[in-house]
């Protein structure tokens, strides 16, 4: 008797083009070869925490040497952040505590990269202000991810009118994916701080994200 094989479907509906023509395709064969050896998405999630910290320990460096291997552990980190997901719904085992495990991983890295950036740019430079700015650009990372996610859910916010618009546009442009890959560029061609400012910067999305929907649905009550 001929053994069927499992149909992996490990995408999501209306996924950026990044994930799902790169990341998904990385992905796809380690996802039954993982859900096999008995990981499940949960672990996988702990495990990209701790390629996160690796990446970050790399990058607290400074050198370029250590630089770029900080910035392979930072794709293994986002590769594994695209199986973890995957995992359940492979296995149709999707949780509540997994996806909020999924989730807050996520924003972790975040912070885990930019922090490892700064003390690798402060190692260098002696100059206490970079740690200063790591945080802040860790904490606005952080904090324009939580963002964007809470509006989503909470408030279900489909007619949207930031800068970066997340229904409409994401297959086009996909925000998050682009300014993590454009963070580790920065940091590969030695410019470890143009790579803080630029997710400072971009991060002050998150306040524009909350003016829209203050000035769109701030008079709406809330309804559970």
């Amino acid at each position: 008797m001929e053994k069927k094989v499992k149909k992996v479907n490990i995408g999501r509906e209306n996924e950026n083009w990044l994930a799902k023509y790169v990341y998904r395709k990385v992905a796809a064969p380690l996802v039954p070869l993982l859900s096999g050896l008995g990981f499940t998405s949960v672990q996988i999630s702990i495990i990209g925490i701790f390629t996160a910290v690796i990446a970050s320990i790399f990058f607290s460096y400074g050198n370029w040497k250590n630089l770029i291997i900080g910035y392979v552990f930072l794709q293994l980190t986002i590769i594994l952040d695209h199986v973890d997901g995957a995992i359940a719904r492979y296995t149709d085992n999707r949780t509540i505590v997994g996806s909020w495990f999924d989730k807050f991983s996520n924003k972790l890295h975040k912070f885990l990269f930019a922090f490892g950036v700064s003390l690798g740019v402060y190692s260098t430079t002696n100059n206490p202000f970079y740690l200063i700015l790591g945080n802040i650009a860790g904490f606005l990372w952080c904090f324009a991810t939580y963002i964007s996610e809470t509006k989503k859910m909470m408030f279900k916010f489909k007619d949207d009118v930031t800068l970066f618009k997340e229904s409409k546009y994401k297959s086009v442009f996909p925000f998050t994916l682009l300014v993590t890959n454009i963070f580790g560029l920065l940091i590969i061609i030695n410019q470890p701080i143009l790579s803080l400012l630029f997710v400072a910067i971009i991060s002050l999305n998150a306040f524009q994200q909350i003016f829209s929907v203050t000035m769109k649905w701030g008079k709406e009550k809330y309804k559970a």
